[in-house]
């Protein structure tokens, strides 16, 4: 009997925020780790791991890095597919808190920086996978309410199961539970045991190692 073939689709920044966020287990191998929770029946053909890239102006000056050397260390698996979105940034106006609280209506300049197309990307790429029956089980790694309707495409019209996989902390809203054929709680313990080893080689030969700053 042929296995059930599986996908795990991973929203970059909402696994984490929920899951990795204060924690040393950021080297995380989600191949790995994906590999170890499937049933006996079921095959792991793809990981697509959608994020986007952090600007130095955002954050602090090594955080670019280590999510470059974190990208290549996902991609030196063939298997896996690294999407990105972009952030933008503009300025709008908002409520100045100090007033708002007091019944005021201040409005003050404010920069603004958003994270545009990962969840959306997620959504889209899912649902056209199962469309174009690519994958019999979804892995889905996020609780963003803005996957509901993918999922409802996918389950409802595609007549494929889709598993939610997240953070013990996480909420995991009713819009999406209810065509979750699987809840699946990550903990740290799950997230210890599968990290890369600390350097790894790359398709063309290069040595990366693990940021010193997740040790």
């Amino acid at each position: 009997m042929a296995k059930q073939r599986v996908i795990a689709y991973v929203d970059g920044f909402n696994l984490y925020y929920s899951s990795l966020k204060g924690i040393k287990y950021k080297w995380l191998d989600i191949w790995s780790m994906c590999q170890s929770i499937l049933s006996p029946n079921q095959e792991l053909i793809a990981v697509k791991y959608f994020t986007a890239q952090i600007g130095a102006e955002f954050s602090s000056p090594d955080k670019p890095f280590r999510q470059k050397i974190y990208l290549e260390a996902l991609k030196t698996n063939p298997n896996t597919i690294v999407k990105l979105g972009y952030f933008s940034t503009h300025e709008v106006k908002m409520p100045k808190a100090e007033d708002f609280k007091k019944g005021k209506i201040t409005l003050v300049d404010v920069v603004k920086t958003e994270e545009k197309g990962t969840d959306v990307n997620l959504a889209v790429q899912m649902a056209v996978d199962a469309v174009r029956d690519e994958f019999d089980y979804a892995m889905l790694f996020s609780n963003d309410s803005d996957m509901a309707y993918a999922m409802q495409i996918t389950v409802q019209e595609c007549k494929k199961k889709v598993g939610l996989y997240i953070a013990r902390k996480a909420v995991s809203f009713r819009v999406l539970r209810k065509n979750a054929s699987y809840i699946r709680t990550i903990t740290p313990f799950l997230l210890a045991s599968h990290q890369f080893p600390d350097e790894i080689k790359t398709q063309n030969e290069r040595i990366i190692r693990k940021p010193k700053a997740w040790y």
